[in-house]
């Protein structure tokens, strides 16, 4: 058997030399950090950010700063107040007369284009929930129903609306084009005259959208147009960029709670996250950057019908606090907000995908590319007229961050800033997860109890004691129990190492690694095992205000090569998920009893029934 497998390891260019990599499960590598505005690295980070903007963007004439306004913030989930923030004023603004601010600050209410689409899905999450996303949108707006009755699936002119989905109108995988008049239409920004000038052939007047900018939509010019425009793709072929997507979103959502969209932004979202300087539509000029005249900046733009792909305004403070609740889950149950930070389509670049909608971008956290740690931002990028903005978050780290931009930025401003903030705190954040993880999980855990095993008991139980109910079988002989085990953090590795395992005499990381991978005996001796155990998200209260946390190991033999081929992986952590099970209860499930004051004092495995208490600190 194992002459086999090498052959077909050198087949696939498996080479043994490689060392292998630990495969850690998606999501957080550590517990989230807490107290960080208490922290001194975090405080280096902000100095480091205080030094660098003005150096690097605002006094250096290259950049156009001149022209431009913005403002920066960085949050965390775990905090109320920013890490850091960063405003500036662009020296021009005061020759435009404006009638917004004079001066940009917290407070400062940018237009956010296209991040309105995530207040879009959030209220629609709010009232109506992820429940329908799989009904086809014809069970909603009968007008589409009505074409779909008539083209019998579509065509290559007309959209298969039977076959597109709630879903996917906010993961942008409808395959609707992007607009209806209101943008690329080029009727409505060039003379006819001279389209036909530069190519485009003569069209009928009729053929023309009969609204668009100036006069905007009705619901039922809106839907009458929309309802015929050309498909970009077959629904959930891949994604495409769709600002009516969400328009019809907002109608859909308006058919089930029979309210006005904008009305349940405002009741669903913006007033139980007290978020003031964020509006549905434009507030008074007095509270906003306008760098020029209100129409020329889009400042005054009303998208009308549209207003749920692009209409929002929102300060850099309002934003974060936006983006804090949705890590905090503070208008959805949990559950839903792990639902909806998933990926729902893939693009064609491996590192991006698409979520709902979000662009998810997977960050590693190794410049070398042998590790397969990483996190994920979750980001929203928008632009209308004389404004930009970007809002990301980093769920795995709790950290997020707020761009706003007026006036005339140069390409790719916003993404250089993000880069900046990301190379600047991810490493920092993580840093403080290994310094904090260290000192609370890091040890020496024993059993420190005077039970025996064997002889007629059942094995330790989780209070310590024997259970009194005889072994099944053939009951091993009585002896003093010998179990413990040593936690560690590593800089290089994901997780929570657990090293020196022993469990009543035996090597536990030898077995679980072992009996996990049906591992034979001639190849035991050559195993490497590698126990380490990443957060589950589960807890429980207990008396006294102390509190049990859940952790999910992953057993790995190390010795193995490296894999990778267009099949073969040596990352499948996944899949070996519970694979060993002892009287119902998970071999790798270890859960940490913490006191009142946040200190570990034991921890047990499931399976095998034991406290251990920290008797040192490394």
């Amino acid at each position: 058997m194992w002459t086999i497998l090498l052959t077909l390891a050198a087949i696939t260019h498996i080479r043994p030399s490689d060392a292998k990599a630990n495969c850690p499960l998606y999501g957080p590598l550590l517990p989230k950090p807490i107290n960080l505005l208490q922290q001194p690295e975090i405080q280096a980070a902000a100095k480091a950010l205080d030094a660098i903007f003005p150096k690097y963007i605002d006094n250096d004439k290259s950049t156009g700063s001149e022209h431009f306004s913005y403002s920066v913030e960085v949050f965390s989930a775990s905090e109320d107040k920013p890490l850091w923030n960063h405003f500036w004023t662009a020296p021009n603004l005061a020759s435009f007369n404006s009638t917004g601010v004079s001066k940009v600050d917290a407070n400062t209410v940018y237009r956010l284009g296209s991040i309105t689409k995530l207040y879009t899905v959030l209220t629609f999450l709010a009232t109506v929930g992820d429940g329908i996303w799989n009904d086809p949108v014809t069970k909603y707006i009968p007008e589409f129903a009505a074409v779909a009755k008539q083209t019998h699936g579509g065509s290559m002119f007309v959209p298969d609306w039977d076959s597109i989905t709630v879903g996917s109108l906010a993961s942008q995988s409808s395959g609707l084009m992007r607009d209806y008049a209101l943008l690329g239409e080029v009727t409505y920004q060039l003379k006819l005259s001279d389209l036909y000038a530069i190519g485009f052939p003569p069209i009928s007047l009729y053929e023309i959208p009969p609204c668009g900018v100036n006069p905007t939509c009705t619901r039922k010019q809106l839907l009458s147009g929309i309802s015929k425009l050309p498909p970009s793709f077959a629904p959930g072929t891949t994604p495409v960029y769709s600002d009516i997507g969400f328009t019809i979103l907002s109608y859909i959502a308006e058919k089930i709670t029979g309210k006005k969209f904008k009305s349940m932004v405002q009741d669903s979202v913006l007033t139980p996250l007290n978020l003031t300087h964020t509006f549905v539509s434009a507030p008074d000029d007095s509270l906003g950057i306008i760098p020029g005249n209100r129409y020329s900046t889009s400042w005054a733009f009303e998208l009308a019908e549209e207003a749920a792909t692009g209409n929002m305004y929102a300060s850099a403070g309002d934003l974060s606090a936006f983006g804090r609740a949705v890590m905090r889950s503070s208008l959805l149950k949990p559950a839903m907000t792990r639902r909806w930070l998933k990926p729902s389509v893939f693009t064609s670049d491996p590192k991006g995908t698409i979520g709902m909608p979000w662009g998810i971008r997977q960050i590693d956290l190794s410049s070398s590319g042998a590790s397969y740690q990483s996190v994920h931002a979750y980001n929203k990028l928008g632009s209308l007229g004389a404004y930009t903005s970007l809002l990301v978050i980093i769920p795995e780290l709790d950290l997020g961050f707020s761009i706003l931009a007026a006036g005339d930025p140069p390409p790719g401003l916003a993404m250089d800033i993000a880069d900046t903030i990301t190379s600047t705190y991810i490493p920092t954040i993580m840093t403080l997860a290994r310094n904090q993880a260290n000192a609370t999980f890091s040890g020496v855990y024993k059993y420190t109890g005077n039970i025996t095993v064997g002889g007629g008991g059942g094995g330790g139980n989780s209070s310590g004691t024997n259970a009194t109910g005889p072994y099944p079988t053939n009951p091993p002989a009585a002896k003093t129990m010998n179990s413990t085990l040593t936690i560690s953090v590593d800089a290089s590795k994901p997780g929570l190492g657990v090293t020196n395992w022993i469990s009543n005499g035996t090597d536990m990381a030898f077995i679980s690694v072992a009996i996990g991978a049906n591992i034979t005996d001639d190849y035991f001796s050559k195993v490497k095992p590698s126990v380490r155990l990443y957060p589950t998200g589960a807890e429980e209260k207990t008396t006294g205000g102390g509190k049990r946390v859940a952790f999910k190991a992953v057993f790995e033999d190390l010795s193995l090569a490296e894999k990778k081929a267009s099949f073969s992986s040596d990352c499948t952590s996944w899949v070996s998920v519970t694979a060993v099970v002892y009287g119902s209860k998970p071999l790798d499930m270890f859960i940490f009893d913490f006191d009142k004051d946040g200190k570990v004092t034991d921890v047990e495995n499931a399976a095998l029934r034991v406290k251990l208490d920290k008797v040192s600190s490394i």
